[in-house]
């Protein structure tokens, strides 16, 4: 169960979806042409299946690709999750084909979908291991367009994994930066 002060990462992002509108209007048009590339970085929440609570911790991406048309964008796509404390340090994350869809081919929202390799790691000082699985990343977005080819991004992210006999699960949101 996400936390009450979980939301306030959620809520941030919802603010900056309200006030992309403003930054479209400065006559910056959404062009989706070429080549692309976009990153980000923000908070996440990490659970399991059996798991009684979620564990927070840094989340981001990195994708690039080829524009299709105005409305599709394929590529490939690293999507992460991970937590340090003390001697620990707990990672996951997906890495495969991704495809973005914008409904509209001026506007800036997009729904996004990769499925690929996913890694749970564990390191605990000098002992460390390595699950290896199927996994799936989903998302929605909004690119802010506040420069010719640069737009900020804020996006909410569902990241999943199945491994052997376990799933693993991740929801993110933050602020990326896209280059079109």
């Amino acid at each position: 169960m996400i936390r009450p002060r979980h939301w306030l990462g959620l809520l941030l992002a919802v603010v900056a979806v309200g006030f992309a509108p403003a930054a479209e209007a400065q006559g910056h048009a959404q062009t989706r042409e070429g080549f692309w590339i976009g990153f980000g970085f923000g908070y996440g929440t990490l659970g399991c299946q059996d798991c009684d609570e979620r564990i927070g911790g840094g989340a981001g991406y990195l994708r690039m690709g080829g524009s299709l048309s105005q409305h599709v964008l394929i590529g490939g796509e690293v999507t992460g999750w991970a937590r340090s404390e003390d001697d620990a340090t707990l990672s996951f994350g997906v890495v495969g084909p991704v495809i973005v869809f914008y409904p509209s081919a001026t506007g800036g929202f997009y729904l996004k979908g990769s499925i690929g390799a996913a890694s749970l790691r564990l390191d605990l000082g000098p002992f460390s291991g390595t699950d290896n699985g199927i996994g799936a990343s989903f998302g929605l977005g909004y690119d802010a367009r506040v420069a010719r080819n640069f737009s900020l991004t804020p996006f909410v992210d569902l990241v999943g994994g199945r491994f052997d006999g376990y799933n693993v699960n991740s929801a993110h949101v933050g602020l990326g930066f896209s280059f079109h």
